[in-house]
């Protein structure tokens, strides 16, 4: 999954602007830093950072898993503690890629990724979907259902408002 130099502006841009919530934490413990090297795909949602309940978490599955069998396209949503010091777009990007999130050939994946304590979060979309998930869709996906969520301490409310937005756009464009 490459990004070309506007997904990595928009990345920067939606993340300056996100998580603007009072008492987030800043600076995770070291012991929690993992690296997009080291976190493990253990399904359509990895929530490292503990963001969602165990029902939130099994309705996202179910959710991704009739996406994908529906769609043949993969949508991994992913929480982190930290992103290591990495870039946003960096971490997300190089995740996917170790992942293989997506089919081979096809470049269809798509990581949705929250870091709550750097306040960052992004859409990495793989190629092969770029011109239906374009940069600028997936910005306003960002700012106008995640954020405000994220920001009044909702975060499943905008994970599953940011997946669903991705979903209803690629089953629309799908006929």
């Amino acid at each position: 999954m490459t990004l070309n130099r506007w997904s990595i502006l928009v990345a920067f841009v939606a993340a300056q602007a996100l998580f603007a919530s009072p008492g987030a934490s800043q600076t995770p413990s070291n012991a929690l830093r993992p690296s997009a090297s080291s976190l493990k795909f253990t399904g359509y949602v990895v929530d490292q950072a503990n963001l969602l309940d165990a029902r939130q978490r099994r309705e996202l599955t179910d959710i991704l898993g009739r996406f994908q069998q529906n769609t043949k396209h993969q949508l991994a949503v992913v929480t982190v503690t930290s992103l290591s010091g990495e870039d946003v777009s960096v971490f997300t990007r190089a995740l996917a890629n170790r992942w293989g999130v997506g089919r081979r050939g096809a470049n269809d994946g798509i990581v949705l990724l929250v870091a709550p304590n750097e306040r960052k979060s992004r859409i990495a979309v793989g190629r092969g979907l770029e011109g239906r998930l374009t940069d600028p869709f997936c910005e306003s996906i960002m700012s106008t259902q995640m954020v405000p969520a994220f920001k009044a301490g909702q975060f499943a409310k905008g994970i599953n408002a940011g997946v669903r937005a991705i979903i209803k756009k690629l089953v629309a464009t799908e006929r």
